[in-house]
């Protein structure tokens, strides 16, 4: 059942991040289109549309990196250590990206909340508060890697493994 889960999450992951990627491209070169062959008609956001798919893509992008096992990853070092300590290396590494991806969902979440507080916005004629459009992505993608890590601890799997071999990805 976790393993339909994750394969889900992770077909869901991959069109949301293609979709928002598509997104950016059409609304930027739309933008340069209009800019290029209608000056009067151009629109000063695109750029900033853009950007902001972009880093929500990226932020989402985080979990399925480490679904993929292709997350912060020493296979050069850590193929040259011993299995038990590879193994302890990579339980230390799970142990202490999940820790950093808890920080920083944290801290993220505060500068949300500040940017909210402050009321920032863009400076196009969008003014797009800031706080939605770029500082929520860092909690959102960093509580997405930790539910990930979660599930697929639960099915037997190791993020961020030492070893090489003990990583499974989901099925599909």
């Amino acid at each position: 059942m976790i393993n339909r889960i994750l394969g889900l999450w992770t077909r869901l992951e991959a069109v949301l991040i293609g979709l928002l990627l598509l997104a950016a491209l059409v609304v930027f070169l739309g933008g340069a289109v209009l800019r290029t062959l209608a000056p009067l008609h151009s629109v000063d956001w695109a750029e900033e549309v853009a950007l902001y798919g972009i880093i929500w893509a990226t932020a989402l992008a985080g979990s399925s990196l480490v679904a993929e096992g292709r997350h912060i990853n020493t296979e050069v070092f850590l193929s040259m250590l011993p299995p038990t300590l590879r193994i302890a290396i990579g339980w230390a590494m799970t142990v202490l990206s999940v820790g950093f991806c808890v920080a920083m969902m944290v801290y993220g979440w505060q500068a949300f909340e500040f940017a909210l507080l402050l009321d920032e916005r863009s400076a196009s004629s969008l003014r797009v508060e800031q706080g939605w459009a770029v500082f929520l992505a860092l909690p959102v993608g960093m509580a997405l890697i930790i539910g990930r890590v979660g599930l697929m601890l639960a099915a037997g799997q190791r993020p961020f493994a030492g070893d090489g071999a003990s990583h499974q990805s989901p099925q599909r």
